[in-house]
């Protein structure tokens, strides 16, 4: 058990905002209210697990691409302009891919793209939207090229291998769901990095724990299965406890508001900087 399920758990109850709360918020977070920043960031956290996600098999752990992911959306939080007529949503999720695609280049297992050609991509995508709003259509390589001072067969280049990575993205399947990353298996076997990894993931997850009394901590061990990876029902706690099934559902309850409170806090903190 990684603690997927128990950060899961802890934020799933965040509202989601209207079109109309975001463009609120956005205006006063341009304004400098930092109450605002921090609900448009926690209202987001979901969308920032849903794009993890299909990054999953890349060989970079799910927690990891999820902290890369929240740093692209306090990115995209202070880079939003409410009055440019689209969704926060559809920006953040750039900023998020960015964070997440520039993890798995330093980090990844599978797939590796240099940093340097990351960047390379990412500022080729920049100055195609510009021009693209600039003219109302496509640009050419020849304009591309004169707005990033670089030769038309280096914009060729670059635009080959974008649309290579981007390929990852297109959906595949009867519904369109899928998608090509997803065929993609971490076919690795264990090495001294993998069982950093595990430590570290262990000491994140003993962190969390550390915010409980004892008991709160043995419920959430039994109910998600932290630390043997089998869980149990709540009639299996309640008698490991000799207590009520609802009174294990009360403690459970709890402890993942506390759990809950301290993500929030934490993404209020982040966003400050």
């Amino acid at each position: 058990m990684d603690g997927i399920k128990l950060y899961l758990r802890a934020i799933k109850d965040i509202p989601l905002l209207t079109a109309e709360q975001e463009k609120s918020l956005a205006r006063k977070i341009r304004r400098g209210d930092a109450k605002a920043r921090k609900k448009m960031i926690q209202s987001n956290l979901r969308l920032v697990i849903n794009i993890a996600k299909r990054y999953s098999k890349l060989g970079v752990p799910m927690m990891d691409l999820i902290e890369e992911g929240n740093l692209g959306l306090i990115k995209a939080v202070k880079k939003f302009n409410p009055y440019k007529g689209y969704r926060f949503s559809t920006y953040a999720a750039w900023w998020i891919k960015q964070y997440i695609t520039r993890a798995i280049a330093n980090q990844g297992k599978t797939i590796r793209i240099p940093v340097y050609m990351t960047e390379i991509i990412n500022r080729w995508k920049r100055v195609t939207e510009q021009l693209t709003q600039k003219y109302g259509r496509k640009p050419k390589i020849k304009e591309i090229s004169k707005k990033m001072r670089t030769s038309m067969k280096k914009v060729r280049e670059i635009s080959e291998v974008a649309t290579k990575i981007s390929s990852l993205d297109a959906p595949i399947g009867d519904d369109g769901t899928g998608q090509f990353m997803d065929l993609i298996e971490d076919e690795s076997s264990s090495s001294p990095m993998d069982n950093v990894t595990d430590t570290l993931r262990r000491e994140r997850i003993d962190n969390l724990l550390d915010l409980m009394n004892d008991r709160e901590k043995k419920i959430l061990d039994l109910r998600f299965g932290l630390s043997e990876g089998a869980t149990h029902t709540l009639g299996e706690t309640a008698k490991h406890f000799g207590i009520t099934r609802e009174r294990v559902r009360q403690i459970e309850s709890a402890a993942l508001d506390k759990l809950r409170a301290h993500i929030i806090q934490q993404s209020g903190e982040l966003g400050e900087y």
